[in-house]
């Protein structure tokens, strides 16, 4: 029995690791665009991010999408992050999380996208459009 229990835990713990880095991933997302934490989100960034602040939409390099998201913050001091949505993809490697950010300018609807990327869980999209 005990044998048993064993093999079925190991079976299965690469899901549950799996799913608690992606919620781990997104979590860490979360808490730094409510914080501002530029540092954070650049460490969870792919090489290369689509981002998107209301009209300005374009696929950046990760020191580029720093610059950009530097620039938005300067003049819009995050002070929280609410997740409203949170699901998975079609595929089993991809999240997305859909919340609101409060700042010093307003509220903004934010969505992101993150894809498992060999043994990380990497930020590919990130949109900011007014609430």
């Amino acid at each position: 029995m005990n044998s048993l229990l064993l093999t079925l835990a190991l079976a299965f713990a690469p899901f549950v690791v799996t799913e608690s880095v992606s919620a781990q991933s997104i979590s860490d997302i979360t808490r730094a665009l409510g914080s501002g934490d530029l540092a954070t989100l650049t460490d969870l960034m792919d090489a290369e991010v689509e981002l998107s602040i209301l009209a300005d939409e374009n696929t950046y390099a990760k020191e580029q999408a720093r610059q950009k998201l530097t620039a938005f913050f300067a003049a819009n001091t995050p002070s929280g992050f609410s997740q409203v949505h949170q699901g998975s993809s079609k595929s089993d490697n991809a999240e997305y999380c859909i919340g609101n950010l409060t700042t010093s300018n307003g509220v903004y609807r934010v969505y992101i996208y993150v894809a498992k990327k060999g043994e990380r869980t990497v930020l590919q999209e990130l949109r900011f459009d007014r609430e």
